[in-house]
């Protein structure tokens, strides 16, 4: 379910991207104002930026559920200063790490691997890309 729903997310931010890949070639004709071609521009790297960050969340998510399943999960704590450990195994494993890793800088999050064991610590207020 999650992955499918993850495939429609996709498919829909995908569908931004075409469009407003659309309107700023458009934009860019003779005779089109550059404040919409600017706009386009910046809409753009938006849609990338939160397919990206729903790669990551979808990873993390998949991640997580596998993890649980196997047993191999541990939970400390809850807000700041909290932890998850699981562990991800298979060819996928750099790019699922790479992507939760991306999602992890956005939302204050530390990440450490070793080997197959991956920690996640959610970090103190302030400390969040996001939120700087």
């Amino acid at each position: 379910m999650i992955r499918r729903a993850g495939h429609e997310l996709r498919n829909a931010l995908s569908g931004v991207s075409v469009n407003v890949e659309v309107v700023r070639s458009r934009a860019g004709r003779e005779g089109a104002s550059g404040e919409v071609a600017s706009f386009a521009g910046r809409a753009s790297a938006q849609v990338e930026e939160a397919s990206a960050l729903t790669d990551g969340l979808l990873a993390l998510v998949s991640s997580v559920l596998a993890a649980q399943a196997a047993g191999t999960l541990k939970e400390a704590g809850h807000g700041a200063g909290s932890r998850i450990e699981l562990m991800i195994y298979g060819d996928a494993a750099p790019s699922v790490v790479s992507d939760i890793e991306r999602l992890a800088s956005r939302i204050g999050v530390a990440v450490e691997q070793h080997g197959p064991n991956v920690i996640l610590t959610v970090l103190r207020e302030g400390k969040s890309h996001s939120k700087d």
